[in-house]
């Protein structure tokens, strides 16, 4: 069974990278686990006959499990869309563009208590084959308590955040998480010779965008200024991975 074998290396990542006992009352395993039960729960057949699943999937956290998670959170949302993604793959499911998984704080909930919202987004794939962001993704969260109106989903189009790249090219960044390189797999691709295949990451959530290196050969930069651990965006601010550089909107 996909989900078995899936559920088996979520296990295996999870007693490996998040094994330490958390503050929060949720476990990384018990995300993981109710994550495929929703894309299962939510698949249905379209006209041509294909199992399809949402593409967008929105984990609600009380405050004080969000703030349990906050050393981690970054590498905690990767793997929980990279186990997303491949349940997808091994089931034969169909989805638009790529799915991802995003957090979000929602002080309605009560300690060790948690709900998955889930949602099917548009997305655009450029002629060039480079993979594009959702064109109107879920809202986001927020490590402190916001107004109940910011915890409402966001249907406009107006996308959080839009980087410029080195061809033009403008890609939505929305609710979640983006990998940058050369690679063609990548979220976003720059076709660059100085550009690591995977170079840098993103996360956007509630309204605000960071950026990480991730360990490439001519690193990131932000204004000039070499980036270390997670640095939180600016409107204008111009950022090159090696000697590609993009410019960054927030809306």
């Amino acid at each position: 069974m996909a989900k078995r074998t899936v559920e088996r290396s979520i296990e295996n990542i999870f007693d490996g990278l998040f094994s330490r006992a958390f503050k929060s009352g949720v476990k990384p395993l018990q995300l993981g686990r109710k994550l495929l039960q929703v894309v299962d729960s939510e698949r249905d057949v379209d006209a041509q006959g294909r199992r399809v699943v949402p593409n967008s999937y929105l984990v609600q956290l009380s405050v004080a499990d969000r703030e349990g998670f906050a050393d981690i959170e970054n590498t905690l949302i990767h793997e929980l869309t990279a186990a997303v993604r491949e349940y997808i793959r091994q089931e034969g499911y169909h989805v638009e563009g790529k799915a991802r998984v995003a957090l979000r704080t929602n002080p309605d909930l009560r300690r060790g208590k948690f709900e998955i919202d889930c949602r099917n987004v548009s997305t655009d794939m450029p002629s060039d084959g480079s993979p594009q962001v959702p064109a109107s993704d879920s809202p986001e969260v927020s490590p402190e308590p916001a107004p109940l109106l910011s915890m409402v989903v966001n249907n406009s189009d107006t996308p959080p955040a839009v980087l410029t790249l080195p061809t033009g090219q403008r890609i939505e960044l929305h609710e979640g998480h983006y990998v940058l390189g050369r690679h063609l797999e990548s979220d976003i691709v720059l076709n660059d010779s100085n550009v690591s295949r995977k170079h840098a990451e993103f996360v956007c959530a509630a309204g605000e965008v960071t950026v990480r290196d991730l360990g490439s050969t001519n690193g990131t930069k932000v204004n000039g200024v070499g980036v270390s651990g997670n640095q939180l965006l600016q409107h204008g601010d111009v950022i090159n991975f090696g000697t590609a550089q993009v410019r960054f909107e927030a809306s």
